[in-house]
């Protein structure tokens, strides 16, 4: 960092965080405007029925079983021996039954008449739908509409979007906001190993004897993998942290690395520099499994510690020392998740880590692992089954011969499927230019979650046609739809989710939806027959549907061919491959060596970081980050509804460090406004020394401070993935 900051004596300082859980909601109101969470909580209730289900949060899967007192939702427990979480949740994972009954849950359809979005019926809504995409079609092609979903449905409603999308509307233009968030660790899985699919299982944690985390605040993330990551330093492993940030994990870590923004690149180099130099590699790994060695050691000569820390502001003998414990230890485990991902270094960043290990020899052994954590619960089953950027399988929208094995499984001409798939970026540029003309959005929140929200609100402004689909009537996306479909929630449908270690989980509906609510496999199924495509779905039920998936996924990477509802259920989930029914599934991918490139050898990438779009300058002289807190999830359409937790953090805030504080004149509490080139906000100051001088943090998750009306427009060159995580901004006192 510039100004002489020495970050040795950061690494002393104070580690208090000021924004912890209670400290916000003691000194902070609620903003006007904010969702509506309801009252406290009531005096408890016993359940009379408990149901078998799935976490609705985040990507780590954990077993849950919801309580309910005569059809209402009353509580919620985490199951007792479920392999992910053994009966521990989360803040969220605790109260998210209360998201259930929120008064603003969509309970009817709408259509937007003379402004205003006014009740309607399924009919109405979805004739004047598919009236205005039969128009489209037949006047502007199937380039002219587009979809925009999500990481949070089921399985089978992915699978069924995708078909719908590519097989019925025959459009290329369908992604989900697991291009922000994941798309760089799947181009870099493909890249490294042939296809994607995270490697390792989460008793890898465990069984490590050094973990190495990196762009992951994993404590306020994945609290329940953090819980393991804990066990594992109880029990003498030693952690390496890597963050811009002081977090909770850099707390209990053996070497914690705060290096500057968007430099991650430099330092896994380097450390590989270390593990070649001083001989920790496995050769006859090397050799018999990995291609491009030669080229990478010439190519990490110039990355030595003292070079990286240059250029990420670390000491060069802090970066040896985590190089050779990370290196001299038999079992290592590298995890990491939107601080890589979201850069437009993020697919290399990748690639850096699976060199690491490969190197090594550390892929498929237990307590070894290149391990990208997934961000939304059902994220991996949508990268798995088609519902964004692939088709179902692993198999690659420009592949030919990949197109043509769906298509004859499908029953249609392999000339209808698109060969290409514009990320969300590429998608509202196309809307801005007039080429998209019908945008249907689900079960996500654009307005909020996209960067440059000003372009965003511009092309949802132009569109003809925008229908939102969301269980929440006040989503902020909503504001522009032309019509709203309310949708249900996960407790109130069927279907299988995909956690970060391949786990096949089960949801199982444990109460009725509101109203008219519908889940968004019979809205889909509704829309397919209304356009005329319903003859491409002969499967009427989710667990219909998967077993039309099976077949697809059957001798591929993904092999789901063992799975049912039921063994799913019994196995209290079942890890990925499962090619026959006596398999119990598979914990670890590649142990055999044998990966998925046409020789069957992983590749070894020799990559150089991109150029960052943006940096602090004498104009807007700090950096800005933004991520996630414990209470919230991402926009915080589902968590905001929640008394207890919206009570804790109920309001944007921006951590400054006091050193930076001191220097705007402000204090704990008061307001700022933070202004880049593409716009400002307004949010209360934090001050702890949590960040380094010159950076400051934003949450993502609030309405009344949105940060990424901030944040930079520019993408990975390989997995277009927003860079969320480093712009320039400047503060000053509001």
């Amino acid at each position: 960092m510039s100004g002489g900051f020495d970050r040795r004596s950061f690494l002393k300082l104070s580690l208090a965080a000021t924004a912890a859980a209670g400290t916000l909601g003691a000194a902070f109101a609620a903003e006007p405007g904010t969702y509506v969470s309801g009252d406290a909580a009531p005096a408890h209730v016993e359940p009379d029925t408990w149901t078998y289900s799935t976490c609705g949060f985040c990507g780590t899967g954990c077993g849950i079983e919801i309580g309910t007192k005569e059809g209402r939702p009353v509580a919620i427990r985490g199951t007792k021996g479920y392999p992910v979480n053994d009966g521990l949740l989360c803040a969220k994972g605790i109260y998210q039954w209360k998201m259930i009954t929120a008064p603003d849950r969509g309970k009817h359809p709408m259509v937007r008449k003379d402004g205003t979005l006014v009740q309607a019926s399924w009919d109405e809504a979805l004739t004047a739908m598919t009236d205005k995409l039969k128009g489209l079609l037949a006047e502007h092609g199937p380039e002219s509409i587009a979809c925009y979903n999500t990481g949070q449905l089921c399985m089978e409603e992915f699978y069924t979007l995708g078909k719908l999308m590519r097989a019925g509307f025959r459009t290329p233009n369908l992604d989900g906001n697991t291009r922000t968030c994941m798309a760089s660790a799947v181009v870099g899985h493909t890249r490294s190993f042939g296809t994607d699919g995270p490697v390792g299982a989460y008793a890898d944690i465990e069984a490590a004897e050094v973990i190495l985390i990196a762009g992951s605040n994993m404590a306020e993330c994945h609290p329940i993998l953090f819980a393991r990551v804990v066990k594992a330093v109880e029990k003498g492993a030693r952690l390496i942290c890597v963050d811009p940030r002081l977090t909770q994990v850099s707390r209990i870590a053996t070497i914690a690395l705060p290096i500057r923004p968007g430099t991650d690149v430099v330092l896994l180099n380097a450390m590989a520099h270390v593990i070649i130099r001083e001989g920790l590699i496995d050769r006859a790994y090397i050799d018999a499994h990995t291609t491009g060695y030669a080229e990478l050691e010439a190519h990490l000569r110039k990355y030595t510690p003292a070079y990286a820390a240059e250029v990420c502001g670390v000491p060069a003998e802090d970066i040896e020392a985590a190089a050779l414990l990370y290196g001299r230890a038999e079992r290592s485990l590298s995890m990491w998740v939107m601080g890589i991902n979201q850069s437009v270094n993020g697919t290399i960043a990748n690639n850096c880590f699976h060199n690491l290990n490969l190197i090594q020899g550390k892929i498929g052994k237990p307590g070894c692992a290149s391990f990208s954590i997934t961000g939304q619960p059902a994220a991996m089953a949508s990268r798995e089954v088609g519902g964004s950027s692939s088709y179902p399988g692993y198999r690659a929208i420009g592949n030919a011969q990949h197109r043509a094995e769906v298509a004859a499984l499908w029953g249609v001409d392999p000339a209808i499927l698109p060969d290409k798939s514009p990320a969300i970026t590429e998608i509202i540029d196309a809307i801005l230019e007039g080429k998209i003309r019908a945008l249907w959005v689900i079960c996500t929140n654009p307005l909020i979650s996209l960067p440059d929200q000003n372009r965003v609100r511009r092309a949802l402004e132009k569109l003809e046609l925008l229908v939102v689909q969301d269980a929440f009537a006040t989503v902020d996306t909503a504001q522009y739809a032309h019509i709203y479909l309310p949708a249900v929630l996960w407790a109130e449908k069927s279907g299988i989710m995909v956690n970060s270690e391949r786990r096949l989980n089960l949801l199982k509906p444990a109460v009725a939806p509101p109203g008219e609510a519908r889940t968004d496999f019979a809205i889909f199924l509704d829309v397919a027959d209304r356009m005329g495509y319903g003859h491409l779905f002969p499967y009427r039920t989710t667990e219909e549907c998967f077993e039309e998936i099976k077949r697809l996924t059957k001798g591929r990477p993904n092999d789901y061919s063992g799975a049912t509802y039921a063994r799913i259920e019994e196995n209290r989930g079942l890890q990925w491959p499962i090619p026959d029914e006596r398999s119990t599934g598979t914990p670890r991918l590649y142990a055999d060596g044998r990966f998925n490139t046409a020789d069957g050898k992983a590749v070894l990438w020799s990559v150089d970081p991109v150029e960052l779009p943006e940096v602090p300058d004498g104009e807007y002289p700090f950096n800005l980050n933004s991520g996630r807190v414990q209470e919230h999830y991402h926009t915080g359409t589902k968590t905001r509804k929640v008394p207890e937790l919206n009570h804790l953090v109920p309001t944007a805030y921006v951590e400054l460090n006091p050193r930076d504080a001191e220097q705007l004149g402000v204090g704990y509490g008061d307001r700022v406004r933070i202004e880049s080139r593409r716009g400002e906000i307004e949010a209360r100051v934090v001050v702890t020394s949590q960040v380094a001088p010159g950076s400051c943090f934003v949450p993502m998750h609030f309405n009344e401070g949105p940060v990424n009306r901030l944040t930079v427009w520019a993408v990975d060159p390989f997995s277009k993935e927003p860079n969320y995580k480093q712009q320039a901004v400047r503060l000053r006192k509001a």
